[in-house]
């Protein structure tokens, strides 16, 4: 690790949250588990692209608030043991600490980031009507737009692209690996994953990162 790192992404799903999918758990607690099994069943079946899958889990969510009425589930999701010590450390030592996720929508990201008072979060967007959402999606946040994303935040943040780091666990995650001055595999879900990283750790408390950044 070198001390021009200044800004530090984590991955939701199995990074920060405890997990293989936030929003499945949420989707069970307010009815709609079966839809959504149903659907990631057949785009594995039929190979979907994350795009046609987002595109076609925006449908189930139909029909639910936009409002607050749901962000208590949010509150109630497993963190990674350590997550909340692990935020506030790298924070504490002078780093921009946030989360960027191809697993849940923007409507659950903003309660999340308030949690752990993340710097910056940011995931797919989808569309809404009458305070409701429609069945559309604005923004679908995949790997290539992971890198984009926090290559403009360092922008506006005005720090130099090299002040990048990230921890994530998935094919996603290689792109926005692929533009971090420093990377960690976290419970990798595939060697690729893993060979893309600068380092990989296979641990179940996220304060395993902590020894790879130092106090700025």
């Amino acid at each position: 690790m070198t001390s021009r790192i200044k800004i530090i992404s984590l991955d939701l799903d199995g990074v920060l949250f405890d997990g293989f999918s936030a929003v499945f758990v949420i989707a069970q607690q307010i009815g709609l588990k079966d839809q959504y099994l149903e659907l990631i069943q057949r785009a594995a079946q039929e190979e979907m692209t994350l795009r046609d899958t987002v595109t076609e889990v925006a449908k189930i969510w139909k029909g639910i608030p936009i409002d607050a009425t749901y962000h208590y589930l949010v509150k109630r999701l497993p963190l990674m043991e350590g997550a909340e010590e692990t935020v506030a450390t790298l924070q504490e030592w002078g780093y921009d600490v946030g989360c960027i996720s191809s697993g849940v929508s923007q409507f659950f990201m903003e309660p999340f980031a308030r949690r752990l008072n993340l710097d910056f979060a940011y995931s797919h967007i989808l569309g809404s009507e009458n305070e409701v959402h429609d069945g559309t999606v604005q923004f679908i946040m995949g790997g290539p737009e992971k890198a984009t994303i926090i290559w403009q935040y360092a922008q506006i943040k005005e720090h130099p692209l090299d002040s990048i780091a990230s921890v994530g666990n998935g094919f996603n995650d290689i792109d926005l690996f692929n533009i971090s001055s420093f990377s960690v595999a976290f419970n990798p879900v595939d060697k690729k994953v893993s060979d893309a990283a600068s380092v990989t750790i296979e641990s179940k408390d996220l304060r395993s990162i902590l020894p790879h950044f130092e106090r700025l």
